[in-house]
């Protein structure tokens, strides 16, 4: 059995219209949800491994993905990555500039980002949130460390152009 915290105001997100998304977990992860009122959510099954997908769905629901793109998580080729900005950031005004330097003008670094890598950034909170193959994931996590890094736009998204090039 596992426990994962999620905060509050995303419960309904895993619980879906009429327990819609719960259910889906359930019958697709091959798990037992049990979720109150806190966010805890209690994740147990007799698989170890469906276990430990479904934590990563509820994670990543939790961290603002829509639960079809946390879904692509059963998949074995799939994975999440979650970037805390308060590991990295101390105050609040440096977690929110860089968080707005990785989303870019009306989202336009985020969603480069996403279509160099193929990857699915979800910047929620204080954490950044990556969905995709392993290999994508790891090159949008480059990309964002880039800019966490503050290196200019353009030239991030250079290194990730050839890097994908490098990858095909």
């Amino acid at each position: 059995m596992q426990l994962v915290k999620i905060p509050s105001i995303r419960i309904e997100a895993i619980i879906g219209k009429g327990g819609k998304t719960k259910k889906e977990i359930e019958k697709k992860g091959n798990v037992s949800l049990n979720v109150d009122a806190e966010g805890n959510v209690q994740i147990s099954s007799d698989d170890p491994l469906s276990e430990w997908k479904a934590v990563d769905i509820v994670k990543a629901i939790g961290r603002g993905f829509e639960a079809d793109t946390a879904m692509k998580l059963l998949r074995d080729e799939y994975a999440l990555k979650i970037i805390d900005l308060k590991a990295i950031f101390a105050k609040e005004k440096q977690r929110e500039r860089f968080k707005a330097r990785v989303i870019g003008t009306k989202g336009k670094a985020k969603k480069t980002i996403e279509e160099i890598s193929g990857a699915q950034l979800c910047i929620y909170g204080n954490t950044i949130g990556i969905i995709g193959k392993i290999d994508e994931v790891d090159l949008a996590d480059q990309g964002v460390r880039m800019l966490l890094g503050g290196a200019p736009h353009g030239v991030a998204y250079l290194v990730l152009q050839k890097e994908r090039r490098r990858m095909l």
